[in-house]
């Protein structure tokens, strides 16, 4: 795998999670899983596939909102990021994968 690769694969899974979030935030507002029901919430069928689906948007939101809200050093920031696009690699490298089994070459 080389940067080139790297690179797509990051933006396929940070686009296709923020796309992801974004029609569920739309379709899904009454079922929107709330921080005040935390041990309930967490588990019901639409967390879990915000979760699944929308995961490293979730992640970086999440992120930016512990950083308007605190003090985050700057290693917390690199941890994040780090994390974030390799969470967002594995998800980009699925998302093409099957892209190509259904009959479309991306890399």
């Amino acid at each position: 795998m080389n940067f080139g690769t790297f690179a797509l694969l990051v933006a396929v899974g940070f686009g296709l999670s923020f796309v992801v979030l974004d029609i569920s935030r739309i379709a899904g507002r009454r079922r929107w899983p709330s921080s005040h029901t935390v041990a309930r919430a967490n588990f019901e069928p639409f967390a879990v596939f915000l979760a699944l689906f929308a995961g490293p948007a979730l992640f970086v939101r999440a992120f930016w909102r512990m950083r308007k809200s605190s003090d985050l050093s700057p290693v917390d920031g690199a941890l994040a990021a780090v994390v974030a696009a390799g969470w967002a690699c594995c998800y980009g490298l699925v998302a093409t994968r099957c892209a190509g089994l259904l009959g479309f070459s991306m890399l």
